[in-house]
Order: structure tokens, then C-alpha cells, then sequence
């Protein structure tokens, strides 16, 4: 996919989610940086997949590509395009906070990893990475994305 491409689908994304009532995008705001990486990955799983590729940092996935490609929307003079997502990603997204699109996201990129890996161990190794992180936090996260079929 050619940058322009790229871009022109994550500035649509962007207006997606600000017409939905997610939120409206401000890259000098470190808390909607974070939520565009978590959004822009959950996506994926709904058929919207700008083929950003992931490494697990502090925060859950994170692609370096993906921020200098929000770094440069606001001096973007691409127009985007209307588009259209499956319900079950807003409603997977609605309303939650960094925390938990911050989990959310670490357990669907260790799920991909390690497909084979049970609950009790997936739990370990998020709370290895994330020690705040409460065992029933994470069954709780793990059990709403095995409800809305994202792991």
C-alpha cells in the first residue's frame, strides 16, 4: 500500500471515529496518540487493516510507522473518504478507557502470537508485562474479546 493510500484510509479512520462519537484526534495529546495506536490495531480485527506492523512496548502495541504517519495528518491535505466499520468495533471501543484498550490490545497481540497459549497463561503473561494490571481485569478484558470473536 502506497503512503498516500495509507494515509488517505487512516485520516478516514480518524474522521470515522470522530463522526461515531469515539473521539476527536489531537496528536499533541499523549492520551489520543495512545488510543489511535490501540484503535488503529483493534481494527484489524474487523476488516480494517492499514498493515501497520507492531512491536509490544510500555503501552501495548505500538508502530513507529503509524505515529509518523499521525504526526503528518495535520499537514496532510488529503481528503478522506467516508467509511464504514462493523458495529462490533465501536462497541468494542466505546467508552473504554487507555487502560483498557491498553490490555485489549496486549492480549489480542499476544493471542497472535502465541495462538495455542490458554487463559491462565495469556493472564501470567500480561500481568508479567503490565504488573498494575489485576487478575480479574485481565479475565475480564480476555472474556470481552472472546465475546465480541476478537481472540
Amino acid at each position: 500500500m502506497k503512503k498516500t493510500e495509507r494515509m488517505r484510509e487512516l485520516k478516514s479512520f480518524v474522521k470515522y471515529l470522530e463522526d461515531c462519537n469515539i473521539f476527536k484526534f489531537k496528536a499533541n495529546i499523549f492520551n489520543n496518540r495512545l488510543k489511535l495506536q490501540k484503535y488503529v490495531f483493534l481494527a484489524r480485527k474487523y476488516g480494517f487493516n492499514l498493515r501497520y506492523s507492531y512491536n509490544l512496548y510500555i503501552h501495548g502495541p505500538y508502530s513507529p510507522q503509524l505515529a509518523d504517519d499521525y504526526y503528518a495528518l495535520g499537514e496532510s491535505a488529503i481528503e478522506p473518504e467516508k467509511i464504514t466499520l462493523d458495529e462490533g468495533f465501536i462497541k468494542l471501543i466505546k467508552k473504554k478507557s487507555e487502560w483498557w484498550l491498553e490490555l485489549a490490545s496486549t492480549v489480542v497481540m499476544i493471542s497472535e502470537r502465541y495462538r495455542d497459549m490458554g487463559d491462565e497463561m495469556m493472564i501470567k503473561f500480561v500481568r508479567n508485562s503490565k504488573p498494575f494490571a489485576s487478575e480479574s481485569e485481565v479475565e475480564e478484558v480476555i472474556s470481552k474479546l472472546r465475546k465480541a470473536n476478537v481472540i
